[in-house]
């Protein structure tokens, strides 16, 4: 392959990348999954032209916030231009899959459908390097608190299609909690809670687990494709990759303070309800949160 020409005012830095003081909260939201299925099916099967097969594993939804205090780039020169802060919130849906007929050899991943982030410079590396569906958002209402994961994000978005809409700038996702002053749960309706989620979630009669948690080695499968510029309607590159996040350092995990509310808006340009079955207003269940430093290396080409 040809070398990269970095032109002036290039905002993308090379991998790999390390974040620094990064605060990860998490949680889970009942979904649907033939709708999960149909996105993979989308995402992944249809690229992979039946090289691979892919399968939802579970209707939950993690949900997931991301700050970290400085993230930048580990390779010269990119590494002695300096750090920025990088925030994000995802959803990711439970996938199982590989090469068919190769069952004993599938693995678990996140697949990521909706990424949200609060700069340029961290959508562009996202999108081009790896391929994440990253889109711009304005953050507000943010705690200090550790275990509070309140934020608003506004979003340029359609609410409707049509030949002559225009996007609308307001709250997209909202994550509240009821009571910002309660306490963690105790320690036996932790173990409890996290029981009746994790029976949903990880089919014991199916001998296998979900993919790890966030930020602890959490295995991401991507689509990275680029539109072709001279035929309309074709992929110039399209490509399945595996990125896997390290962690190196951990500060602290702990449990989310209160019930989270997570509301949705409706919206034709981010369907995020209808892509994974959500409601516009629910409850998320196992909150939590850990506060790492980790690093993004290279990714793994499946197909």
């Amino acid at each position: 392959m040809p070398l990269f020409t970095t032109l002036p005012g290039d905002i993308v830095g090379a991998p790999p990348y390390r974040a620094a003081g990064c605060l990860t909260q998490g949680l889970f939201l009942k979904g649907d999954l033939a709708a999960q299925q149909r996105f993979c099916d989308l995402a992944l099967n249809g690229p992979a032209g039946g090289a691979l097969v892919f399968r939802a594993v579970t209707e939950l939804v993690l949900v997931t916030a991301i700050y970290a205090g400085a993230m930048g780039s580990l390779n010269p020169p990119d590494s002695d231009k300096g750090v920025m802060q990088e925030w994000d919130v995802g959803f990711w849906t439970a996938v199982r899959g590989g090469r068919p007929g190769d069952d004993d050899n599938w693995a678990t991943y996140w697949l990521p459908s909706f990424l949200f982030v609060d700069s340029s410079a961290a959508m562009a590396a996202g999108r081009e390097i790896f391929g994440y569906p990253k889109t711009t958002a304005a953050f507000e209402d943010r705690r200090a608190d550790r275990g509070d994961p309140t934020a608003t994000l506004i979003v340029q978005h359609f609410p409707v299609f049509g030949p002559d809409k225009r996007p609308v700038t307001e709250p997209l996702i909202r994550l509240t909690t009821d009571d910002p002053t309660a306490q963690a749960p105790g320690f036996l309706e932790t173990i409890e809670a996290a029981w009746d989620v994790f029976k949903g979630m990880a089919p014991m009669h199916s001998g296998f687990p979900l993919p790890p948690w966030p930020g602890l080695g959490m295995p991401q499968i991507l689509l990275r494709q680029a539109r072709d510029p001279v035929s309309f309607g074709q992929a110039a590159i399209q490509e399945i990759l595996v990125v896997t996040p390290r962690t190196v350092r951990v500060a602290g995990i702990g449990l989310l303070h209160a019930p989270t509310v997570v509301e949705i808006t409706r919206s034709a340009s981010h369907p995020i309800m209808e892509t994974l079955g959500l409601a516009p207003s629910q409850v998320g269940e196992l909150g939590f949160w850990i506060e790492q430093d980790f690093e993004v290396g290279p990714a793994i080409r499946l197909a």
